[in-house]
């Protein structure tokens, strides 16, 4: 990178990991650099809220405009996707055959994703899928409700948010209706450890929601479910599953076998020169909000000290939080990785106790949306450092070690 003229940082992307970079960068660097955010979209969606809408959890689909941040930023905003990388060259082509040159590229373009069967009902992929759903149980139509997790799901949570929220409104509705989770894990949640994994195993119990686990899923056109290895087969009247995520393949970028960016411990692309990769398009193998911002906090501490910043560069040290919604109490996880234990509670284990938590995006949120935070807490609820590997491939062997959502992916040069 250029330290002696002021180099121009480029953005790709328009998600949270794209908000938090752009928000670290401009804290960190400040005048040193000059900042483009490229993004077809310039509406921040929090999606990982999106699973409590139809459930009246107090959350509605939200979208927040960009280009006053961006403004304020003292940024540009570039109106367009990113469709190729010429690394030789320094610049990228937007899906309009623009041309922009870059000294520093963080593509936080995001992943695709994909229903993982055919003749079901894909979370996330229709707005008014679940809404649907609960007017099916209301009026007696479905009895019988499977939620799957697909083998290589990377973030399985919003499967059992689903199950125990649909459980507490059927029960509002006077309805009880039998509901099954089917998913790979070797317990629900096992990621989190065994004490989360309990608490977790114990609301499904409660709530009376058969659990199948270590089951690989396939989906015939009637939607029958048949599951590997054990042979059993379910007959759900209705079935909803969890996409399937796949990288964005962008073309002058290596990838692996699943398109998704291969990174070092400071998020730099392998083999490139000042290109950086940061949340789900990256190959980490846990796709999480709060994982994405961490990783764009490390993209931009690493920009701005080699912009000449009074910054220390510091590798990918992330924090693995995890807020489970129940139509209920909501239970708060903090896990560390590479140690036993963890920490499990239904009071929140950081704060603010947002769903995405980013050290920028989460202030800067409270200052758009009118709705305030739950009162502070009066004790100690500061997160704790996890020691997930920061490399992608040894992150993958420890994950699975825990829970076998899938294999280790090769990488694919171009």
């Amino acid at each position: 990178m250029n330290t002696i003229a002021r180099p121009h940082v480029l953005i790709a992307g328009g998600g949270v990991a794209a908000v938090e970079a752009l928000l670290a960068l401009a804290d960190a660097a400040g005048d040193r650099v000059a900042i483009s955010v490229l993004t077809p979209d310039a509406q921040l969606e929090i999606r990982a809220l999106t699973v409590a809408v139809p459930f009246a959890q107090g959350h509605e689909h939200r979208r927040f405009p960009l280009a006053p941040l961006i403004a304020e930023k003292g940024a540009t905003l570039i109106e367009g996707s990113l469709a190729e990388v010429v690394p030789d060259e320094d610049c990228v082509v937007t899906d309009g055959g623009e041309r922009i040159a870059y000294d520093a590229l963080i593509v936080a373009v995001g992943a695709r994703p994909r229903p993982a069967y055919e003749h079901v009902m894909t979370f996330g992929a229709e707005p008014l899928v679940i809404n649907g759903l609960l007017a099916d149980i209301e009026e007696g139509y479905s009895r019988r409700i499977a939620f799957v997790v697909p083998p290589g799901v990377a973030w399985p949570l919003p499967a059992y948010e689903l199950a125990l929220m649909t459980r507490k409104q059927a029960t509002a509705m006077g309805m009880d209706p039998e509901i099954t989770v089917v998913t790979p894990e070797a317990s629900p949640l096992a990621v989190f450890g065994r004490v989360a994994s309990l608490k977790v195993a114990s609301l499904l119990e409660q709530a009376g929601i058969d659990v199948r686990t270590g089951a690989h899923a396939t989906i015939g056109p009637s939607g029958r479910i048949g599951i590997a290895p054990s042979g059993e087969t379910l007959e759900p009247q209705r079935v909803v599953a969890l996409p399937i995520i796949e990288g964005p393949r962008i073309a002058g970028l290596p990838h692996d076998q699943d398109g998704f960016v291969p990174i070092d411990e400071h998020t730099r692309v392998l083999d490139l020169r000042n290109v950086y990769c940061v949340g789900d398009a990256a190959n980490y193998p846990l796709k999480q909000g709060g994982l994405a911002t961490q990783q764009a906090d490390v993209a931009a501490l690493h920009v701005a000290a080699h912009a000449g910043a009074p910054v220390t560069a510091k590798p990918f040290r992330p924090v693995l939080r995890g807020r489970l919604l129940t139509g209920g109490a909501e239970q708060f996880f903090v896990k560390e990785l590479r140690r036993p234990g963890g920490r499990t509670s239904d009071t929140p284990l950081w704060w603010p106790p947002t769903k995405v938590s980013g050290r920028y995006l989460t202030p800067w949120l409270s200052t758009v949306d009118p709705r305030a935070l739950p009162p502070e807490p009066t004790e100690d609820t500061t997160a704790i450092e996890t020691e997930m590997p920061a490399d992608p491939t040894a992150a993958r062997r420890a994950l699975l070690s825990l829970s076998p959502l899938g294999a280790p992916p090769e990488v694919r040069r171009m």
